[in-house]
C-alpha cells in the first residue's frame, strides 16, 4: 500500500475467520474507481523463478527479500532485488555454474528477463532490466514482493463507500483552515507588526514545504491520500508555527521594556525565545515519531493498541512531522533570517514596527 502511495489505510486481520481486512481510500484523480480491480491488484501474486538455459527452475520467490523500483545512472528504470541468506548463496552458486550463460527470469509464464550471468554475484543483490517505465518498474516491484510471498491471496468479499461524505469534510474543514489563517495572520499583524508579517510568511512557507514533502516532490518522503487525520496534524503544525514565533515576538518585546535597542532588542529577543521553541517542537518531533513506529507499517506495538488504528494514526503522525520539520525550517530559522534582515532597512527602524512603545 505504502509502495502505491497510500498510507492512510487500516489493516488488521479477523482471526475468527482468518481473513484480513484493508480499507483504504481512493486518489482523488481516480473518477472512474473500480474497487473490484483495487482490490485484485492488492491481492494478485506472482510466481517468480530463475531458470537456466534448459528451462529448469534454479531458484525462486522465496529466496527473495524485498524487490524495489530504483532509476539507474543511465535514467533507465528497473527493480533492484535484495536476496535473503538462503536466496544469496543459491545466488551464488547459480551465478558461478552458469557464467557466461543466460538465467531467464520468469513471472508464472512470463519472460521478464534473460540477461546473461557476468559476474560471480555473492553479495545478494542483482537487478531486472527491460525498457520499463516508471509505472512497470513499480508494478513489477509490488508483483514481486507478492510472488515472494509463501501463499496465495484470494478476494472474499469488498465493497465502496462512497466518498460524498469525506468530501464534504474535507471541503469544511478546508474553509475553516482558511478563516482560521486569515484570523491568525490579522491577529499576528495587529498585534505584533514587523515580526508578525514575518510569522505570517513563516506559516505560508511551512505550509507549502509541508505539502510539498507529503506529495512525494522530495523522493525520500512517502505521499498519500489526504484524509481528515492527515489534515488535522497539519493544522497542529501550523499551531506549532504560530507558537515558535509568539513565543519569539513576546521575548522581543520583553527585551524592549527592559530599555535594550532595537538592534539588542531583536538579537536578544530571538536568543532568548531560542530554547523554548526547540523544546516544544522537539517533544512534539519525539511524539510523530513514535506514532510512525507503533502505528506506521512496521507496526512494532499493533498487538497492544490494535492494527486498525493503523492508517488513520500514522496519517496524523505522518503529516504532524513534515509540518514540524517544514516549522523549524521557516518558523524557526527563516523567520529569524528575515527579523535580522528587516532591521536593517533605514525606514522601518522604528521601535513601535516591531513591539516596542513608539519614540
Amino acid at each position: 500500500m505504502v509502495s502505491q502511495g497510500i498510507t492512510d489505510y487500516e489493516l488488521f486481520s479477523d482471526n475468527n475467520s482468518k481473513r484480513i481486512i484493508v480499507r483504504f481510500p481512493w486518489k482523488e484523480n481516480d473518477e472512474n474507481f473500480d474497487p473490484v480491480k483495487a482490490v485484485d491488484d492488492l491481492a494478485a501474486t506472482a510466481h517468480l523463478s530463475f531458470r537456466n538455459p534448459d528451462g529448469e527452475e534454479v531458484m525462486n520467490g522465496s529466496a527473495v527479500q524485498s524487490a524495489s523500483a530504483r532509476v539507474s545512472n543511465e535514467g533507465e528504470y528497473l527493480v533492484l532485488l535484495d536476496l535473503n541468506e538462503e536466496g544469496k548463496q543459491i545466488f551464488s552458486d547459480v551465478t558461478e555454474k552458469y557464467l557466461k550463460k543466460p538465467i531467464s527470469i520468469y513471472m508464472d509464464d512470463t519472460l521478464l528477463s534473460a540477461p546473461t550471468v557476468q559476474a560471480h554475484i555473492t553479495d545478494g543483490s542483482a537487478q531486472i532490466t527491460g525498457d520499463f517505465t516508471a509505472e512497470e518498474a513499480q508494478t513489477l516491484a509490488n508483483q514481486i514482493n507478492g510472488g515472494a510471498l509463501p501463499f496465495t491471496l484470494t478476494v472474499a468479499s469488498y465493497s465502496g463507500i462512497s466518498p460524498t461524505l469525506g468530501q464534504n469534510s474535507l471541503t469544511a474543514m478546508g474553509y475553516a483552515g482558511i478563516i482560521a489563517f486569515i484570523l491568525i495572520a490579522l491577529f499576528m499583524i495587529i498585534r505584533y507588526r514587523v515580526p508578525g508579517l514575518v510569522a505570517v510568511i513563516a506559516l505560508v512557507g511551512q505550509m507549502a514545504l509541508s505539502v510539498v514533502a507529503i506529495t512525494r516532490y522530495f523522493g525520500v518522503f512517502n505521499s498519500f491520500t489526504m484524509t481528515l487525520p492527515g489534515i488535522a496534524g497539519l493544522i497542529l503544525s501550523v499551531g506549532m508555527g504560530v507558537d515558535a514565533n509568539i513565543i519569539t515576538a513576546e521575548r522581543i518585546k520583553e527585551e524592549f521594556r527592559s530599555g535594550k535597542s532595537l538592534d539588542s532588542a531583536v538579537d536578544k529577543g530571538t536568543k532568548n525565545s531560542l530554547s523554548a521553541i526547540i523544546d516544544g517542537n522537539m517533544t512534539v518531533v519525539i511524539v510523530s515519531i513514535i506514532l510512525l513506529l507503533v502505528f506506521g507499517p512496521t507496526n512494532i506495538l499493533s498487538l497492544i493498541f490494535g492494527q486498525s488504528t493503523t492508517g488513520t494514526i500514522y496519517a496524523f503522525g505522518y503529516t504532524l512531522l513534515m509540518g514540524t520539520i517544514s516549522n523549524f525550517i521557516m518558523g524557526v530559522w527563516l523567520s529569524r533570517v528575515m527579523l535580522k534582515s528587516i532591521i536593517n532597512v533605514k525606514c522601518l527602524r522604528k521601535k513601535w514596527l516591531f513591539g516596542g512603545v513608539g519614540e
